[in-house]
Parts: C-alpha cells; sequence; structure tokens
C-alpha cells in the first residue's frame, strides 16, 4: 500500500500514464476526477498541491485513472455531466449528453415563446431525459412526455427528474417512439438514433455508449422515417417538431419530412461548427 502520496505527486504520475495510453486524453479530466473524488474545487486542488491523498480516497482514484487509461469516457466514470447548464446523472444505460444538442432545447425554447398557448411536448427517445429536463426547467407551464424504448435508460432519466423535482410535469412512458400514445402535442422533440449502421463499427471511441442509442440502420434515418409517419396524429394544430440529425443527412431527411408533411414549413438549422444539425418541421 502506497503512503504519503500528495495530490501533485499523483497528478503527475497519472499525467505520465494517461499520455502513454490516451495521448488525446487532457489533464482537465484528471482534474475532474480529483475534483469528484475529494469534493474539492479545481480553485482549492490547484491552491493546496501538497494535499495528502490518503486510503480510501487513494485508492478509489487509482481505479478511476484505470479506467480512464481504458477508455471509459470520463461522464460515465463521474456519473455526471452537464447539459444545458444543468447536471444530470449519467450511466452506460444512456448515451452521454452532447453540446450540439442543446441547439434542440434552445430551438424548443424559441418555439414555445412563440406559442403563447403551448402545454404538452414529447421528447422522443429521451435516455437520461437531459432534453425533456432542461425544457420543463425553465418553462414551468409545461408538460412533457418523455419516452424511450429502454427500460433502463428511463430508470436514470427518473433520477433526474427526480434531482430538479420535475415529476408532476415530465411524465416518464416505455413505449416505441409515439406507438400507444394518445396525446396530441404542441412540440415534438427528439434525438433519435441517427448514425448509419456500417459507420458506428468505425468509430470506437463510442463503444462504451449504447448501441440502441446510437444505431439508425442502414442510411442512419430508419427510426426518423418511423417516427415522421406516426407524428401527424399525435400533432396539435400549428404544432412544430425538431429533429436533431448527423450533419449530412439534411437533404435526405428534408425529403422524408416532405413526403409526411408536404403543406409544413420546413427549416434546418446549423450549429455552432457550421454542420446542418437540426430540422424544424412547422406545420
Amino acid at each position: 500500500m502506497r503512503n504519503n502520496i500528495t495530490l501533485a505527486e499523483w497528478l503527475k504520475q497519472a499525467r505520465i500514464d494517461v499520455n502513454t495510453f490516451r495521448p488525446d486524453e487532457t489533464s482537465s479530466s484528471l482534474h475532474a476526477i480529483l475534483e469528484h473524488r475529494t469534493g474539492k474545487s479545481r480553485a482549492w486542488l490547484l491552491a493546496n498541491p501538497q494535499f495528502p491523498l490518503e486510503e480510501p480516497l487513494l485508492s478509489s482514484l487509482d481505479f478511476d485513472l484505470q479506467e480512464l487509461k481504458s477508455g471509459k469516457p470520463l461522464a460515465y466514470i463521474l456519473g455526471t455531466w452537464d447539459f444545458y447548464g444543468l447536471s444530470f446523472c449519467v450511466s452506460p444505460d444512456v448515451l452521454i449528453p452532447r453540446p450540439e444538442t442543446e441547439l434542440l432545447v434552445e430551438t424548443a425554447l424559441q418555439v414555445l415563446a412563440e406559442k403563447k398557448n403551448a402545454r404538452w411536448i414529447a421528447d422522443v427517445g429521451t435516455g437520461c431525459a437531459c432534453i425533456a429536463t432542461a425544457i420543463a426547467f425553465l418553462r414551468p407551464d409545461i408538460h412533457v412526455l418523455a419516452c424511450d424504448l429502454s427500460f433502463s435508460a428511463l430508470k436514470v432519466a427518473q433520477t433526474n427528474v427526480q434531482r430538479y423535482i420535475l415529476e408532476g410535469r415530465i411524465h416518464l412512458l416505455q413505449c416505441d417512439l409515439l406507438n400507444a400514445v394518445e396525446v396530441r402535442f404542441d412540440l415534438i422533440c427528439a434525438n433519435l438514433p441517427y448514425i448509419p449502421s456500417s459507420a458506428l463499427q468505425k468509430l470506437p471511441e463510442l463503444r462504451c455508449e449504447p448501441a440502441m442509442a446510437l444505431d439508425g440502420g442502414e442510411d442512419g434515418l430508419q427510426l426518423f422515417r418511423k417516427l415522421l409517419s406516426q407524428a401527424k396524429a399525435h400533432l396539435a394544430d400549428h404544432s412544430c417538431i425538431l429533429l436533431e440529425m448527423q450533419f449530412d443527412q439534411a437533404d435526405a431527411l428534408r425529403q422524408e419530412a416532405g413526403l409526411h408533411f408536404p403543406q409544413a414549413e420546413i427549416i434546418i438549422k446549423r450549429d455552432l461548427a457550421g454542420h446542418d444539425r437540426l430540422l424544424i418541421i412547422r406545420t
């Protein structure tokens, strides 16, 4: 058993270890692990490099370091991840929230602001419920049906809904897209699996995340077609659909949307990187 290890000494050796196995990993990940395990702020850690690391803290840090070296995403090591200014519980049962998905939330809030009498929205394929929670947290007049096919994902979602005391307005449901749903929505949001199956096999960095949350079938649009075919029966008057997509799917998805909603206004919105990211259907 190691004794008399300081924070600075552990951090120095950890950087060497991580650089050997994962040279693309940044030192900020190590600081995040230290913050998580010690309960101290980054400023405190930087100001106290001689802080002694004793058991069981040292073993916990070493365990997290091994997980990081093995390729496990930092979000799963920490068990939490930030999204739209809120902190969410995550596990390997759910997709890790991405910054580009904040565009969907931002647009949803804009749509709801324009429709003064909006009351119900759907978050289809909710995962950890980051989209549903962010919207409901910022719009206390809105009810959200957050559905997912994965019961394991819904258990994580429930933790996040309870974390922000939103049980009365976010309603979790296990179902296949909008099957068996009778509510009509002012807004339908969805961050569905959109990576083509063949492309997913070439992305080893995603191997730790649930395949069912990533695999969009042969061309990545399998679940989009299914949802679009269901959506018309679940929309209120003058409603909207927001669909996050892969950067190269805009033309194909616009065509699919036009088949189901020929009279609708269809808009493609780009993310901060300049990539096509969001399909907007205004009925």
